[in-house]
């Protein structure tokens, strides 16, 4: 399960949506200790849930290196916190990025693991958002994936390319979920009006 470019981008996407979420936590008024444990919590049910679909629970739970992004990019949001006082959208920044790596990272996963066109998009979907979820939910607000028009929705349609690449054996695996990527981080900018978030 470990190694490799796509390896590598799984470990990314739990270290950003960690700092996302612990950068928010800290904003907001959180402790620092609560704030970096938030950021774990929402880094680390990425894989949780994603192994745990994939029927790979015991992975899950003893993954170090998942382990490892999340308290790093804890500590990195606990720091970004402190930027996005002077600088608006640290945030933003780094929820996109953690969502636009997670879904098609999360799909491609699906579709390695022998997932149909529909299982893989269901579980980069449900993965993608689990970190942010887990966060809004934490923090008792509404969660960005009902509210915002172009969040669960990039995600799909990031997918979906990226689906595509692999189906007619156009890139490799890794290639695929960066394309994917690529798509969500582009629409999510696209829609972001200054001062629609931190």
């Amino acid at each position: 399960m470990g190694g490799g470019p796509l390896f590598i981008l799984d470990m990314a996407a739990c270290a950003l949506l960690a700092a996302a979420a612990a950068c928010l936590g800290r904003v907001r008024g959180g402790h620092v200790s609560g704030a970096a444990v938030l950021g774990c919590l929402a880094g680390l049910s990425l894989p949780l849930l994603r192994e745990c679909l994939l029927g790979m629970s015991a992975y899950a739970l003893d993954s170090t290196p998942h382990l490892a992004a999340a308290v790093f990019g804890s500590l990195a949001g606990l720091a970004a916190a402190r930027l996005s006082m002077r600088f608006r959208g640290v945030f933003y920044w780094l929820d996109t990025f953690g969502l636009a790596l997670a879904a098609p990272v999360s799909a491609v996963k699906g579709a390695e693991a022998g997932f149909g066109l529909t299982g893989a998009l269901l579980l980069g979907l449900l993965s993608g958002l689990a970190g942010s979820l887990a966060r809004d939910m934490a923090l008792g607000d509404t969660a960005r994936a009902v509210e915002e028009p172009l969040y669960a929705t990039a995600a799909v349609l990031g997918i979906l390319p990226a689906q595509a690449l692999l189906l007619y054996g156009l890139c490799r695996p890794w290639q695929a979920a960066l394309a994917g990527a690529a798509v969500i981080a582009l629409l999510r900018f696209s829609r972001r009006r200054s001062g629609e978030i931190l």
